[in-house]
């Protein structure tokens, strides 16, 4: 029952089943008892007994008391047989549907309790008469039906029809409500089929010129009636949808949520609004609002008289879940209100309220003076628009941008720090490209030459040369030639002459010897002498011819050998190795020069690009915010502009440099003249410098953030004042403020800066729309805002001589429609347009 008492105490929707039948009724079996329990111990806020042709007021005062104890509602019904008299047949020329369809149709009655006994009595009365009809008994005569218990009235009426329009006249007096079936048996459309102009005609005269018209058999039961009204009229019938249970286990399985306070007076209002207060459970199987569990319950704070603090009097306002609308004259304290809500801008109420005696107080919560978050749309925020087409510094915009630009300015420092990491990165790729191969570039000219064969001929040993051993030998002959005629002397010195007689033999054969030696000496002295003067005679040209054949020889081989054997051959492919490793390293730095350029360019499309676009939704209308800086140029372009118009206009330029560097001039111009003139005569590091220089201060640097808002893929910059108030009010009111973020809205007088189309095509409709998801204080003096968008509660704020006051409560309550009529624009007029069941007048008993 915890649910039960929050839900009739929060001012929000109520689950209902507004068509069942009592054990009273014949076409139930269930007894009393097991009725009762079934009622008490589900949990529906308020339910309708609705028995068929008859109202059993005894009945129906016991279980109002039963059901009160356990904070239900019960609201008197009964379900009627109904029919048309033949008269208003012909006179809109209607047709009936065809055999037993044509007969009759079922509708709802709902009553207060309060006239109960009067609706049994008419209900009573027509059946009676309708009875007494059939029998023959005279109409005027004394009745001819004895006293039944209701469950067995009831089924004397079982088949048995009475004439609407008795109906309406007999209970014009009573307050009721009048709801005929649809899309289920017995139903209004199946009595005058859809397929004849005239009964739709009928039908929606019928329920356009009573508010207090309903159908019943959920969200598809409409359509039975007519798209007429919605298309030509602009109104829309109010679609219920019940369990009409067989069973007391089926009561409840069928519901309505109703957003009312359980009474017929504000049931009015939520049947002249049912796309605002009326969900069917065929579609909202649980609780529409969904911010029951967090919304501001109440305010509390003093307010001053005569700005002193001796008179503080305490204020404490409730408020609903959904709308809450804040209405007064001007100087009334509407504004202050917001303010307090808001907590902005409190100090300059100084004299009418105790800033420091505001609490606020949450659903469950305690209070406290912490502001719950909240969404504030300040009075006069959007005028900037038409004073200078500027909305940048709306504050509501900033709030809802400054995280995005927050975001925005670090993506973009996070983008610009890759960027300048990036450039770095080239430029240390070209400085080790330069320090590797400081001679510039390698020239591959020796390619043009046949490769080497890497053939070696060894070379055969030579002799010395036969012209040195003869000049040898002469010199060899004439040593030996001294050599012999020191020898000749030297055995001619040798003599032998005997002593005794016994030796003369003897020496005498040893002086033949010796002279014989020398004898023989002398001769080959004289053979070399001759030799000798052979050799000295012999030509040195026999020997030359040879020498100059065997050192030609020599010298060719040598040459062939350097020209193309393995020494070569490994010179050419060293010298080939290392321009292979140069042009391989140069496709290298290009490639990285190209990785780094992407990059670059991809970190310089997220500077300038730093969030996505964010998309909101307001309805069916997309929303995109998207932030982005003035300076449109491209990476491109910004690269573009520090190179000369003869380069490739991107980082290969740099790599094209190195490889001109031989022609400084030529080096020089593909880069900007303007930007490189002091480099003009310097080397190509010098450029490259320059080059990082400037790119780091001109492409690093992003310029100034701007914000770019589209409403369903228009931009705002493109849009009139007008229609730039709408468009804000549309990201103002975007589907992210249902997402939990805020406790609560906030609109301090939006129609001051929108046009009448705005408020009524957009406004209204978005308000009823968010109010389901987040609370919204309004304050107003139109009243179509706070009637047209149905205002849950109404604060009426009032500034006399005893300072500043509110009071507040739903729209139907007498003060309230008092203070709407007086002080709204159109206020009575909007008022008799939703009220006009009870032809409300400004006075009436509420």
């Amino acid at each position: 029952m915890v649910e039960t008492t929050k839900r009739l105490s929060a001012g929000t929707f109520k689950k209902c089943d507004m068509h069942i039948h009592s054990s009273s009724c014949y076409s139930r079996d269930y007894e009393k008892s097991e009725f009762f329990d079934a009622l008490t111990g589900g949990d529906l806020d308020v339910v309708a007994v609705t028995d068929h042709n008859s109202v059993d007021v005894k009945l129906l005062s016991e279980l109002q008391g039963v059901l009160a104890k356990e904070n239900k509602t019960l609201i008197g019904g009964v379900e009627l047989n109904v029919k048309l008299h033949p008269d208003t047949i012909k006179q809109y020329n209607l047709t009936l549907g065809k055999g037993s369809k044509g007969e009759y149709f079922h509708a709802i009655v709902w009553f207060s309790m309060e006239d109960a006994e009067a609706m049994a009595q008419v209900v009573t009365h027509l059946f009676e008469k309708r009875l007494l009809a059939e029998k023959g008994a005279p109409s005027d005569g004394k009745p001819a039906i004895q006293p039944q218990s209701p469950k067995s009235f009831s089924k004397m009426t079982e088949g048995k029809a009475i004439f609407l329009e008795e109906f309406q006249k007999e209970a014009a007096a009573i307050p009721h409500f009048f709801i005929p079936h649809e899309n289920k048996d017995r139903s209004l459309s199946s009595y005058l089929p859809n397929n004849c102009q005239a009964n739709l005609d009928y039908k929606d005269r019928l329920f356009y010129y009573s508010h207090a018209m309903a159908v019943e058999g959920g969200s598809k039961s409409r359509k039975s009636i007519s798209t007429g009204m919605a298309e030509e009229l602009e109104t829309t019938v109010a679609a219920l949808f019940f369990s009409d249970a067989k069973t007391t286990e089926e009561i409840g399985s069928r519901f309505t949520w109703i957003d009312f306070d359980g009474d017929l007076e504000s049931l009015l209002l939520a049947i002249s609004d049912p796309e605002s207060r009326i969900k069917t459970s065929d579609e909202y199987p649980e609780l529409p609002q969904t911010n029951t569990g967090s919304f501001l319950e109440s305010v509390s704070f003093n307010t001053r008289v005569n700005g002193t603090t001796d008179d503080d009097r305490p204020v404490t306002l409730y408020f609903s879940p959904g709308y809450n609308g804040i209405v007064g004259s001007r100087g009334s304290g509407k504004s202050m209100l917001a303010c307090l809500l808001a907590n902005k801008g409190v100090d300059t109420y100084s004299r009418f309220v105790d800033a420091d005696s505001v609490k606020f107080k949450m659903q469950d919560g305690v209070s406290t003076s912490n502001r719950p978050k909240c969404l504030y749309l300040g009075q006069g925020e959007l005028e900037e628009i038409y004073r200078s087409g500027k909305y940048e510094q709306i504050p509501f915009l900033d709030e809802h941008i400054s995280p995005l630009k927050e975001r925005a300015k670090k993506g973009s420092g996070e983008a610009a720090d890759r960027l300048e990491t990036w450039l770095n990165l080239g430029e240390r790729l070209l400085e080790a490209f330069c320090a590797k191969y400081p001679s510039g570039l390698q020239r591959i000219n020796h390619l043009d030459a046949a490769v080497p064969s890497g053939i070696t001929i060894e070379e055969p040993p030579l002799p010395a040369g036969d012209a040195s051993q003869v000049a040898k030998a002469k010199d060899s002959l004439n040593v030996i030639d001294d050599k012999l005629k020191a020898a000749s002397e030297a055995i001619g010195s040798i003599e032998f002459n005997a002593s005794y007689p016994e030796d003369n033999t003897l020496f005498e054969a040893l002086e033949a010897e010796t002279r014989a030696i020398q004898n023989d000496v002398e001769a080959v002295i004289k053979r070399i002498e001759r030799f000798s003067d052979g050799l000295g005679k012999v030509d040195p040209s026999w020997f030359s011819r040879r020498e100059e054949l065997v050192s030609l020889f020599s010298e060719t081989l040598n040459t062939a050998n350097n020209a193309s054997g393995s020494t070569m051959l490994a010179q050419y492919q060293k010298q080939t190795k290392a321009t292979a490793t140069f042009l391989d390293d140069l496709l290298s730095l290009r490639i990285s020069l190209k990785h780094v350029d992407e990059e670059a360019q991809t970190a310089y499309e997220r500077m300038h690009k730093p969030i996505d676009p964010v998309p909101l939704q307001n309805g069916d209308e997309p929303i995109e915010v998207s932030l982005f800086y003035e300076d449109d140029s491209t990476y491109d372009d910004k690269r573009a502009n520090l190179l000369g118009a003869s380069s490739s206009k991107d980082l290969q330029a740099l790599a094209e440099a190195f490889l001109r560097q031989a022609d400084r001039r030529r080096m020089h111009r593909l880069f900007d003249g303007r930007k490189f003139k002091s480099c003009s005569s310097r080397d190509l590091g010098s450029h490259y410098k320059k080059y990082f220089e400037l790119a780091k201060t001109t492409i690093c640097a992003a310029g100034c953030l701007k914000t770019q808002i589209k409403i369903d893929e228009k931009p705002i910059d493109d849009m009139s004042p007008g229609t730039k108030a709408q468009a804000l009010l549309k990201l103002f009111l975007n589907d992210s403020v249902a997402s939990g973020r805020w406790a609560y809205v906030i609109i301090d007088q939006p129609e001051d800066n929108l046009d009448v189309a705005t408020i009524k095509d957009f406004l209204i409709d978005r308000l009823k729309q968010l109010k389901l998801n987040v609370q919204f204080f309004v304050v107003s003096h139109s009243a179509p805002v706070i009637v047209n968008g149905d205002a849950r509660t109404v604060i009426v704020c009032n500034n006399d001589d005893n300072g500043i006051s509110y009071v507040s409560g739903p729209m139907n309550e007498k003060s309230i429609k008092q203070s709407i009529a007086d002080v709204l624009d159109g206020g009575e007029r909007y008022l008799k347009m939703r009220l006009n069941k009870y032809n409300f007048q400004v006075g009436d008993h509420s």
